[in-house]
């Protein structure tokens, strides 16, 4: 999810940086609820009626010495029709802007390293609407049901990674329509268990690696809720089960109630049930250095519906993307407990409070 409210304000940066790259887009944004349902492979690829739209990749690799590394890379696509900064249209100065966000954590040193691009449409950025084909710079991803093709590099590291689905895809809520609150839905779709191999640089080696991976891809009308942050679980269990938590926060503290928990069994069909039935304890807190946020770091997650109860460990505590005064923690993660070990990777969003978003509306 980092990926909603969060998002707006770092392609602000792209409209100031960029201004007068972009090309108007004829189709008009749809405001409306959706009601067609998700069709693949059609919507993998790109949609020039949504205003917002990603592609959200997080992996866990390992060498063939058994180095372990995760991973992260994320394209966002920005229509800005309706977007103001401090009451001035932005749409004039961009039209549509372009958000990618590469990251790579060793886990055997803590070190975490990542990188923003930033652009608007045209040369330096592009999201095909034939096919699945999405491009920042020289960063991409592209593919199909059965592959998708990773590139992207940074001055500390690189990918080049191709990813196969081992479940079909997972077409969350009402065939692919998942409500959001206020009368508001968009289409969410994800590969929750991809098997990884390729090729990682880092610091100046090039390794073999396998691995695993997890793909959503989110698109439509955003609109304006009282969402203000949120912690999002993802747990892949060596029994083959998956795991989707999202615990979304309004401005008085409590969690909306469209927050769920979801298990994918491992023919890949998907339950979902209140957030309210998951139990979380917090196991300990990290601050930041940079900003001086504190963030949950550790969590025992218990859902008695689903049989599970685990503990998740953050692998390097450091596992923060800033970007002037946004930041928000992605991190990889270890899993112990029933039904089965595994890994996972965690988002927490919403506990800076970030000055340039305040000015965005």
């Amino acid at each position: 999810m980092a990926r909603m409210w969060s998002l707006q304000g770092w392609m602000l940066i792209s409209f100031v940086l960029l201004a007068g790259c972009a090309r108007p887009e004829p189709v008009p944004l749809k405001l409306d609820y959706p009601t067609e349902p998700l069709q693949l492979p059609r919507d993998l690829a790109a949609h020039e009626w949504a205003q917002m739209e990603w592609w959200y990749y997080t992996g866990h690799l390992e060498t063939q010495t058994g180095e372990r590394y995760g991973f992260e890379l994320t394209f966002f696509r920005r229509r800005t029709d309706q977007d103001r900064f401090f009451g001035v249209p932005l749409h004039p100065v961009a039209r549509v802007a372009y958000m990618a966000h590469f990251a790579v954590v060793d886990e055997s040193t803590g070190r975490y390293r990542h990188l923003p691009m930033i652009a608007a449409s045209g040369r330096e950025a592009h999201a095909s609407t034939e096919r699945y084909e999405v491009g920042v710079n020289k960063w991409s991803v592209s593919g199909d049901e059965t592959v998708h093709r990773l590139r992207a590099k940074m001055p500390e590291a690189a990918i080049r990674l191709e990813l196969k689905p081992q479940k079909p895809a997972v077409l969350h809520g009402e065939r692919g329509i998942v409500p959001k609150g206020k009368g508001l839905a968009n289409y969410y779709l994800s590969y929750p268990r991809m098997q990884v191999q390729g090729t990682l640089v880092y610091e100046g080696r090039e390794m073999p690696v396998t691995g695993l991976a997890w793909f959503d891809h989110e698109f439509g009308r955003m609109g304006d809720t009282t969402h203000v942050g949120w912690d999002w679980y993802s747990l892949q269990l060596d029994d083959r089960t998956e795991y989707m938590i999202y615990a979304i926060r309004d401005s008085s503290g409590a969690y909306v109630p469209e927050s769920r928990a979801c298990r994918i069994d491992p023919a890949g069909q998907e339950e979902c049930a209140p957030f309210a039935e998951a139990k979380v304890e917090v196991l300990g807190h990290w601050r930041s250095p940079y900003d001086r946020t504190l963030y949950p770091s550790g969590w025992r997650l218990v859902i008695a519906r689903f049989g599970l109860d685990v503990v998740i460990v953050p692998r390097a505590a450091d596992q923060e993307f800033w970007m002037g005064d946004f930041a928000y923690w992605e991190g990889s993660c270890v899993v112990k407990g029933a039904p089965a070990n595994g890994v996972a990777y965690v988002e927490l969003a919403g506990y800076r409070q970030s000055m340039m978003m305040k000015g965005f509306r």
